[in-house]
């Protein structure tokens, strides 16, 4: 640990030969506080030596807080003895010592006080280090040895804690380029966190686990890592799973669709055979049923593409600006005054604004012009588009987000909502009835990275 080393419960802030050598310091400089003061007395200077005895004290507050008072007490006892035995009768003597060892014994006090207020605080690290159920372990910076770790850690990778205390970083971080990238951005940062890694455990198989690690002052790098094998396994069979399944659906709408085709040309045939009123009044509700049929199986082919590919930063204006490429805006004026600012979302989120851009110039009537605009919040950000048509009534504006409100648009609202909602946005409608129609999309903070320079689009096709 950075100040030093820890056992599970407790805190042991210097190792056996340290804290010998540290009490070995303390006897020796008592030993020779006791033949200064001799030396000092017999000579008749009285003034220097009362300082001596501040090492001793600092020593044995330093390394042995929990018995420092009670040391401190026996040195000053002590001194005073001394300067009482060998001293002369001088009550200006007497008295000078008698004032120092008040002196000791106060920073005696302090000083061990302190020293216990940083024990138990160790203590605590300690237990959090050793008894969490992260795996938490440190290695040395320069040499990259393990110089500590936990039972959880060790259990993680199958090692017994002494085992793996003589391991590397690179025993158990294999991947030489992602060792390298690793240490270069600890280098850069002093921090990193949530970094997917493959460890090597002791059966050299290979465990995924989310590492975090902070430099500190010593020469240790501390690391905590939590284990995702199993989530990643899980997440990589469901993945293969949705890849069967769309390969699935792909070849079954694909079929149900050129069945479709020839129901649909038979259904022209027989209309052209037929002149019987009726059965040209049964064969057009026969076109319609096969139409809403075709229009179902390719809402399905639409709706089975959100979530598919993980969610990514999208830059806002470019997105907007990709999505009205094969659009004709029939002269309706797009201005976007919109900063550069990247959204967490949906990789479809392009058929997002596709959709509320053509909805407004299909729906819009009167409407000549679509303005798209952002405004931070305290809770987020909030993507306005609003055009200047007709707007669309109260009672509706929730219905539209229903699937059943599909009109001219293969994509609809409804799905809009959908793609969105994956990664926690949120799109509603408040626009004023008879002044245009206001879609607002929101984004909590987590969502969108801060904006920088503000620029200006303005769009308009003839």
């Amino acid at each position: 640990m950075a100040h030093g080393k820890c056992r599970e419960g407790a805190m042991r802030p210097f190792s056996a030969g340290k804290r010998l050598a540290l009490d070995l310091c303390t006897v020796i400089s008592l030993f020779a506080a006791i033949e200064v003061t001799y030396f000092s007395i017999m000579r008749g200077i009285y003034d220097v030596f009362p300082y001596f005895y501040l090492v001793p004290i600092v020593f044995v507050a330093y390394s042995r807080p929990r018995w420092g008072i009670y040391s401190t007490v026996l040195i000053g006892w002590i001194y005073l003895a001394i300067v009482f035995i060998i001293g002369l009768p001088e009550s200006r003597l007497y008295f000078l010592a008698t004032v120092w060892f008040y002196i000791f014994v106060s920073l005696g006090i302090l000083l061990s006080l302190y020293s216990q207020c940083y024990l138990l605080e160790g203590e605590k690290n300690c237990a959090a280090y050793y008894n969490s159920q992260a795996g938490a372990f440190s290695f040395d910076k320069e040499t990259l040895k393990i110089t500590d770790t936990n039972r959880k850690f060790a259990e993680m990778l199958g090692y017994e804690r002494e085992k793996l205390i003589q391991k590397s970083l690179a025993d158990i971080l294999t991947d030489t380029e992602e060792r390298e990238k690793f240490l270069a951005k600890l280098r850069d940062l002093k921090r990193v966190g949530n970094i997917e890694a493959a460890i090597r455990n002791a059966e050299g198989s290979t465990r995924w686990m989310l590492v975090s690690a902070i430099e500190t002052e010593s020469p240790a790098t501390i690391c905590t890592a939590v284990d995702i094998t199993d989530l990643r396994i899980a997440a990589d069979a469901l993945s293969q799973a949705n890849k069967k399944l769309n390969l699935l659906n792909n070849v079954t709408r694909h079929d149900v669709l050129n069945q479709l085709t020839a129901l649909l040309g038979y259904i022209q045939l027989s209309r052209e055979k037929s002149t019987d009123p009726q059965i040209l009044n049964f064969i057009a509700k026969e076109e319609q049923a096969a139409e809403s049929i075709k229009a179902q199986i390719l809402f399905t082919r639409d709706y089975q593409n959100i979530g598919v590919h993980s969610p990514e930063w999208h830059n806002i204006a470019q997105t907007v600006s990709l999505s009205m490429a094969t659009i004709d805006l029939h002269h309706v004026k797009v201005v976007m005054n919109l900063r550069p600012i990247e959204i967490y979302a949906d990789p479809l989120l392009e058929k997002v604004f596709y959709n509320l851009i053509e909805n407004s110039i299909r729906h819009a009537e009167g409407g000549t012009k679509i303005v798209i605009t952002e405004h931070e919040n305290e809770d987020g950000l909030d993507l306005v588009i609003e055009d200047n048509g007709n707007g669309i009534p109260e009672e509706s504006k929730e219905k539209i987000f229903r699937r059943e409100y599909f009109k001219n648009t293969g994509f609809g609202l409804f799905l809009s909502r959908e793609i969105l909602a994956i990664t926690g946005l949120t799109i509603k409608e408040d626009g004023v009835p008879g002044k245009g129609a206001r879609f607002v999309i929101h984004a909590p903070k987590e969502n969108f990275r801060p904006p920088s320079d503000l620029i200006n689009v303005s769009i308009q096709k003839e």
